[in-house]
């Protein structure tokens, strides 16, 4: 999506949030990709609000640091793909007749008119056929307001970056956590700082997403709030005891049950929206992204959503698709805070075009 310098010049992966900065770049040496470098830097108070940078000055500060001195290896490009909040974002397919290139190049803008809740000149449109049938082409359908684009383009190149491509942050969960080649049907709930977006993924390919304002920074708060402790330590109480009440935490699961329930609630919401538009069960749910590491979530959810017929919750793994020449120094829950930038560092990877 928005490809800019769309060149063969390899480049890292940036995920901007709320909170933090994360940072990946991989190498392909041929048989084996290597993590050549990778960053997880902390973003002052107000520096970012509602995923809009607001303080490009210590912005740029931060950035640079990390790009200087990540936390593994180095980062040896300034050219970058960028991840585009999903809040930010307008992600659907959509189904239009039977048409050539060009008859869609004209058709497709007026049919968004219809999903986009904005006039379709004052969003960038992206699109791509993903399917067809006897008479219909299936379209991926990303839009974003060229406003919030064009200022986030200006605070990254501000900040020294060349940006080669931007895509939805939807695009590069599916692109990291979804096995090549996969026919899958699935959901990819993943649970950032902020928000929580969910990802319906169809056939192996993205269907459509909704962002909900459900944060992993609510787990944490629950946490502080029923024992009284500071926010660092519910972050590590809630990683590793998580949704259990233990004789050493008495209250825990009780004080998350109202935040648990509407996560629930949004996971069924959109199951039985997908049910309602498709034949395709989905059989399996992918949790990701930093809220994704509260201990016991996934055996918390799999009963909540028993009326689904099953549906197996387990956690993603962002590395499943690069054959790795040695494992990164990141352990399995850790890596589910970079899955964003895993999936952006591929596509920086493998060149922009």
């Amino acid at each position: 999506m928005f490809g800019l310098n769309a060149k063969k010049n390899q480049c890292f992966g940036i995920d901007v949030g709320d909170s933090s900065i994360k940072i990946v770049q991989l190498d392909d040496r041929g048989k084996s990709v290597t993590l050549k470098g990778f960053a997880d830097v902390p973003l002052p108070k107000g520096v970012v609000i509602n995923d809009a940078v607001v303080d490009n000055k210590v912005f740029g500060y931060v950035l640079g640091k990390a790009l200087e001195n990540p936390q593994y290896g180095q980062i040896t490009t300034r050219y970058v793909v960028a991840s585009l909040p999903e809040s930010k974002s307008f992600v659907r397919v959509i189904q239009i007749p039977k048409m050539s290139d060009p008859e869609a190049e004209n058709a497709v803008p007026f049919e968004a008119e219809a999903y986009i809740p904005l006039p379709v000149d004052q969003v960038y449109l992206d699109w791509q056929k993903v399917g067809e049938t006897e008479d219909k082409m299936n379209i991926l359908m990303i839009a974003s307001p060229k406003e919030f684009v064009d200022k986030y383009l200006s605070t990254l190149e501000g900040a020294g970056l060349k940006v080669a491509a931007l895509e939805a942050e939807s695009q590069s969960s599916r692109r990291a956590v979804v096995e090549e080649g996969s026919t899958e049907t699935l959901l990819i709930v993943d649970i950032a700082s902020n928000h929580t977006s969910l990802i319906m993924v169809e056939d192996g390919r993205l269907q459509f997403t909704s962002s909900v304002p459900l944060a992993g920074n609510a787990f944490t708060e629950s946490i502080a709030t029923a024992l009284g402790v500071s926010s660092a330590k519910a972050e590590e109480i809630k990683k590793k005891v998580g949704i259990a009440n233990t004789p050493a935490y008495p209250n825990i699961k009780t004080q998350l049950l109202p935040v648990l329930s509407s996560l629930s609630g949004e996971i069924k919401s959109i199951l039985k929206f997908h049910n309602e538009h498709s034949e395709k069960e989905v059989k399996r749910i992918l949790l990701v992204g930093g809220g994704s590491r509260l201990a016991n979530l996934p055996e918390f959810l799999e009963p909540q959503l028993a009326e689904f017929g099953g549906i197996k919750v387990g956690l993603g793994n962002p590395w499943c698709n690069l054959n790795l020449a040695q494992q990164p120094p990141l352990d399995a829950k850790e890596s589910l805070g970079y899955t964003t930038a895993v999936g952006l560092g591929i596509r920086g990877m493998r060149g922009v075009n």
